[in-house]
């Protein structure tokens, strides 16, 4: 189940623990759990190679769940990583507004930043682009 999750390990562990209102006291604290669910859901993943420039995106991980490719370019000499689905890049153009920003802190193995650009549909701020 948690190979399958794209909630994060700790929602996981939240709703699994607080579904059945009788048995939610005999579940372990999270605390206890947490690295073995990590773990398990760190199998579920292809190994990082050992350079950037042997990196290869399997099809699962360059589609989305919808099966639209998302993956709209890659350079492995300047390791940039571009993913956005053509329904997204529509998005974009048929917005007047949009939002971007850029984070050091949460990035993958290997790159420094991950850069976002979002689309404001009806006052909100819709993922569409990550660099």
């Amino acid at each position: 189940m948690i190979a399958e999750e794209t909630k994060s390990i700790s929602a996981i562990y939240d709703e699994e623990a607080s579904a059945e209102p009788s048995t939610s006291g005999c579940f372990p604290l999270f605390k206890r759990v947490k690295s073995t669910m990590y773990s398990h859901r760190a199998e579920q993943y292809p190994e990082l190679p050992n350079h950037r420039r042997d990196l290869q995106i399997p099809v699962p991980f360059r589609t989305t769940k919808a099966g639209e490719d998302c993956l709209l370019w890659q350079c492995a000499s300047r390791h940039i990583l571009v993913f956005a689905a053509g329904s997204n890049i529509r998005l974009l153009a048929a917005m007047r507004t949009w939002g971007m920003d850029g984070t050091f802190k949460i990035v993958p193995q290997w790159y420094q930043q991950l850069f976002t650009i979002r689309a404001f549909v009806v006052d909100k701020l819709v993922p569409a682009v990550y660099c």
